[in-house]
């Protein structure tokens, strides 16, 4: 969906306040049909009221003596009821009368016709009956006066009706005329201030977030001094504050993170430092003479050997990346040396699977896990040292598992140890160097999706878990 500019927002208010403006328009218009409306029913009650009354006057007599001289019979005569189809029609005009008056009128005429319906069927007795054509005129006098009530009533409807269609016709020119003039007062006064509205947010509005895109403009060019004024509107104000703010703490952001990446580096050195230490070094190249004065040259050979690929995988000409398949050297070299070291007395196995070998790791991870495990734990103990170092993999993420039967820690040591690990890169160790740096290389280089957990029991050894995002050279 195509974004909006501040303009065509501006135009779209324009058009919903010109709506509103003439809500007032379409409310007299719906007043004046609806008037128009009520004055035309009544205009056709008043022409259907004078229907039935000319039809009173002419057609019903007319038929009721012919009914009393037998021009007619009685089962004609019912067939063919003048008297019930005009009650009909009354009906009619009843339904569509709205005022109370005319509608109790008409209720007086449907009273009328029912004593002249009355008349009638006696007159239809009588002459079942074979009575005297005298008794049937003598009710004829009945009928008509009844028929004159229905048409005085009929009447007084048809003025009760023009009385009311008088009063709406006025009711409806009046309101014609008050409506017209406020109909064009807020039209005037609409124009106005949509001119003042317009004006109003193209100053306080339009020129202010013109000048927070030049800012950012600015600062996505590297311009961070750059700063905007607050003007008098009070969200853009806030919003010109905040992006004041924004750039005040990237300046921050940007000093501490190149103080943060200095850190790191620094980080990076000590832990190459920390694993090739020289007291390794030292212990390496006496055991290497030891063997040489003993004439173990096969064992010289392949101490030297490991010790040259571990120095080598150490180093990785400065990458930061390593392949699995060579991480896992680094540490088969480093417990190859301690083996020969420290001979029956230290047992390991290494179960990763090959389909792991290509797969992308930081550069000694498992190493200093795997040195803590010998010298914080297996030589603490009178027993054979045995370090398990299994790994796996997902579609997602690598596994790794580092496990000995050392000396493990207690409980209140092994609280710490989650707590320090808990802090991730604010971290600052003093011991157990070698677990909390990789654990913070890790959140440095990682980020959250890379994960340490540490279980210990005193006495019977520890394992540490070691879980990766599953990353590829490209």
């Amino acid at each position: 969906m195509k974004k909006k500019t501040i303009k065509e927002v501006f135009l779209q208010s324009n058009r919903w306040m010109g709506l509103v403006a003439t809500i007032p328009l379409i409310i007299s218009v719906i007043i004046y049909t609806h008037h128009l409306f009520v004055y035309q029913r009544a205009v056709t009650n008043i022409h259907q009221a004078n229907k039935v009354s000319s039809r009173f006057r002419t057609d019903v007599l007319e038929d009721i003596w012919d009914l009393v001289y037998g021009q007619t019979t009685p089962e004609r005569f019912n067939h063919n009821n003048t008297v019930n189809d005009l009650r009909q029609e009354i009906e009619i005009i009843k339904h569509n009368t709205e005022t109370q008056t005319g509608t109790s009128t008409l209720n007086l005429t449907l009273e009328a016709i029912d004593a002249l319906e009355d008349h009638i069927e006696k007159i239809e007795y009588n002459i079942l009956n074979n009575e005297s054509l005298e008794k049937n005129e003598g009710i004829m006098k009945q009928v008509e006066s009844s028929n004159l009530l229905v048409l005085d009533i009929l009447q007084e409807f048809v003025e009760i009706e023009i009385n009311y269609a008088s009063n709406k016709g006025s009711k409806v020119m009046h309101s014609v005329v008050i409506l017209s003039f406020i109909q064009v007062g807020i039209l005037v006064f609409n124009f106005i201030f949509l001119k003042k509205v317009n004006h109003y947010l193209a100053k306080n509005v339009e020129e202010p977030i013109h000048e927070l895109i030049k800012m950012a403009d600015e600062i996505s060019q590297g311009n961070l001094k750059y700063r905007t004024d607050l003007p008098n509107i009070n969200e853009i104000s806030i919003l010109s504050a905040q992006m004041n703010r924004m750039a005040d703490r990237l300046n921050i952001l940007l000093a501490e993170n190149a103080k943060k990446q200095y850190h790191l580096a620094q980080s990076e050195m000590r832990v190459l430092q920390a694993q090739i230490t020289p007291h390794f070094v030292y212990n390496s190249m006496d055991a290497i003479l030891t063997l040489a004065e003993q004439g173990d040259i096969d064992s010289v050979k392949k101490m030297t050997y490991a010790l040259s690929d571990f120095f080598r995988i150490s180093l990785s000409k400065g990458q930061d990346w390593i392949t699995v398949e060579k991480e896992i050297k680094h540490i088969s070299d480093y417990l190859l040396i301690l083996k020969i070291r420290y001979g029956e007395m230290l047992t390991y196995n290494i179960d990763i699977p090959q389909e792991m070998f290509n797969f992308k790791i930081l550069k000694m991870v498992l190493q200093p896990i795997v040195e803590n495990a010998v010298y914080h734990g297996i030589k603490l103990v009178r027993r054979i040292g045995y370090i398990h170092i299994r790994g796996w993999h997902d579609n997602q993420h690598l596994y790794f598992s580092i496990e000995d039967n050392g000396k493990g820690v207690p409980e209140e040591k092994l609280t710490e140890i989650h707590a320090e690990l808990a802090k991730g890169i604010e971290t600052n160790f003093k011991e157990g160097y070698g677990l909390y740096n990789v654990n913070k290389r890790l959140l440095l280089y990682y980020g959250e999706s890379a994960k340490i957990t540490f279980d210990s029991t005193l006495n019977k050894g520890t394992t540490v878990k070691i879980k990766l995002p599953l990353q590829t050279f490209d």
